[in-house]
């Protein structure tokens, strides 16, 4: 401890709680984003009358149309062609807005301190 009162850290400490919060902030901008895009949908819908829902692949095809097609050559040349069809197919059909939440959520949770359980040994 300083004369001052401040905690000395290693720089090592110093860039782990700065890259949390990195991370934190990502996560919480992910989150806002995707409630952004879940009361845009729902907008839409009582609007218009009946269910309306962005995804991920339309988005996409409205940002960068040559990426997506791109993409798309790339998995099946190099890669079994289950891995386009079932399973990227099934992650561009997801809405925009459960796919922002949920990644999101991910980083805040990938960002959280763990804390030691009491009464156990530390490992």
């Amino acid at each position: 401890m300083c004369p001052t009162g401040i905690v000395e850290t290693s720089p090592l400490a110093l860039a782990l709680v700065m890259l949390r919060l990195l991370i934190r902030f990502m996560g919480l901008a992910l989150l806002a984003g995707g409630f952004v895009a879940l009361v845009v949908d729902g907008t839409r819908s009582l609007a218009g009358g009946s269910l309306y829902v962005t995804t991920l692949g339309s988005v996409l095809q409205a940002l960068w149309p040559v990426a997506l097609q791109a993409l798309r050559l790339a998995v099946l040349s190099r890669l079994p062609t289950f891995v386009w069809d079932p399973l990227l197919v099934f992650l561009l059909m997801t809405p925009v807005g459960v796919a922002l939440c949920g990644l999101g959520a991910g980083f805040i949770v990938l960002s959280h301190k763990h804390h030691a359980l009491v009464g156990y040994p530390p490992e």
